[in-house]
């Protein structure tokens, strides 16, 4: 019996085989064609297949595109938007324990 984790793997490398041009834009940094839409497009498909790991792969492989130029600013604030009413304490406590 495969366990999920060979039957994900079987999945996805399956997915690279019929999506070779997607794969090819996920893994290559400074790809001319990468822009704004292309990155959403790539999420929307990562996340639909339920890639979630890749999604973060996609992002630190073009981190340095300026389409993603804000993307960790934004995703920083809302999160301290969404958890500061109830959990500041821990946001502080978290970010101290980091700057150690």
């Amino acid at each position: 019996m495969k366990s999920n984790r060979t039957v994900q793997t079987l999945r996805f490398l399956k997915w690279i085989r019929n999506h070779s041009g997607l794969w090819y834009l996920i893994c290559t940094p400074n790809e001319e064609h990468m822009n704004m839409d292309m990155l959403k497009q790539l999420v929307g498909r990562l996340y639909q297949e339920g890639f979630y790991e890749m999604i973060f792969v996609l992002l630190m492989v073009h981190r340095d595109n300026p389409a993603l130029s804000h993307v960790s600013e934004y995703l920083l604030l809302d999160s301290f938007i969404a958890r500061w009413g109830q959990e500041k304490e821990e946001i502080i406590h978290e970010m101290q324990t980091l700057l150690e």
